[in-house]
């Protein structure tokens, strides 16, 4: 029987906690054209709204993206590290989703693939045994992701995570600009075109990032 896992953890709740900020705030921008303010814990308008602090944050509303980018990378560090290291040992993949309930999930896949319904959540990642580099199917995997809402995708090893998050919504740009690297990294022969491909990627409210443990 695969193992299947669901916890909470400092980092989940604090995740869950970020994603209501932004959607909240992205709400309020839709239908009352107001940009709230923060100070990462909490939403400010100098226009009175309700369920939003009066006054002035010191921080525009979207640095939360990249807030919720680090505390995806902390999740790995603190929670998914474990699990990368057996698949370094076994090449079984697991895969993790943190939930808007602030609580979190891991999947046991299979060696050198993990496939799962993808559920409605904050943030995912699985791990290699290999490279941090999404293959085709992961990046055509991160676009449903996104649509779906997700802020931060990724993939890691014990030594590296490449993660790839939102720092807006996800827009018909973003996704053009996903899918054509996703059309790259399937024609790829070697490690250079790879590396080409991953090199030219940009995308308006994408951000791809590198990160060493």
């Amino acid at each position: 029987m695969k193992e299947q896992k669901i916890g909470v953890h400092e980092t989940s709740v604090r995740l869950a906690k970020l994603s209501n900020l932004v959607n909240k705030a992205e709400e309020i921008y839709e239908e009352n054209d107001v940009v709230c303010t923060t100070d990462l814990e909490e939403l400010f308008s100098e226009i009175p709204l309700e369920g939003v602090r009066s006054g002035k944050g010191p921080y525009p509303y979207t640095v939360l993206y990249r807030e919720i980018f680090l505390t995806h990378l902390n999740f790995l560090k603190e929670v998914f590290m474990d699990y990368s290291k057996r698949t370094m040992g076994n090449g079984v993949e697991f895969i993790s989703f943190t939930l808007d309930t602030g609580e979190y999930v891991i999947f046991e896949g299979e060696e050198n693939r993990v496939s799962l319904p993808m559920p409605h959540g904050i943030t995912s990642a699985h791990t290699h045994p290999g490279i941090c580099l999404f293959s085709h199917p992961d990046l055509e995997t991160a676009d449903n992701l996104f649509i779906k809402g997700y802020f931060s995708i990724g993939v890691m090893n014990p030594e590296c995570a490449l993660i790839v998050y939102r720092n807006g919504p996800y827009t018909i740009e973003d996704r053009d600009a996903l899918i054509s690297l996703a059309n790259k990294v399937k024609k790829a022969k070697r490690l250079e075109d790879l590396t080409t491909a991953y090199n030219s990627f940009r995308a308006p409210n994408l951000v791809m990032s590198l990160n060493r443990f």
